[in-house]
């Protein structure tokens, strides 16, 4: 297929469409042309995988497992001491909330900061990647002796 016949389907198909955008989201509605007015992309009508793993996807997963590794510290702390009958240690488990609190406004923060994300580099999505698949082990590490250092 040419480049004009590509261009003319697609310009057919965008006079009848009614959707989001799926780079901004910005609400279109019949474009004239194939370009978002909202951020400039380019739209095209291909087929492509419905889920394409991001460095964006790989850093959140980094954050929620980090927010599930201080649940998992935090309710430790309280079987242990409800299971030997001792009260709660809160020197422990205040720390845990603090991280707990911390993780989730990164959360939140990350979930805004998605369009930027996609924007950066090839090398630095690599780096937002592999800091997000080694972020959990890193929280860990932090809650872990930081509960060994003040135990």
């Amino acid at each position: 297929m040419e480049h004009a016949d590509k261009n003319r389907n697609t310009l057919s198909f965008l006079a009848h469409f009614e959707g989001p955008c799926p780079r901004c989201g910005f609400k279109l509605h019949h474009p004239t042309s194939n370009n978002c007015p909202e951020c400039g992309f380019i739209l095209l009508v291909t087929l492509k995988k419905p889920f394409q793993c991001t460095s964006w996807h790989l850093f959140l997963f980094g954050l929620i497992a980090s927010l599930g590794v201080c649940i998992d510290q935090a309710g430790l702390f309280f079987a242990a001491r409800v299971y030997q009958g001792s009260p709660i240690m809160w020197a422990w488990v205040l720390p845990e909330l603090f991280f707990f609190v911390l993780i989730a406004a990164g959360i939140f923060l990350w979930w805004k900061a998605r369009k930027w994300a996609n924007e950066l580099s090839n090398n630095s999505k690599l780096f937002i990647g592999a800091a997000g698949l080694v972020l959990p082990i890193i929280w860990f590490n932090i809650i872990f002796w930081l509960f060994v250092l003040t135990s």
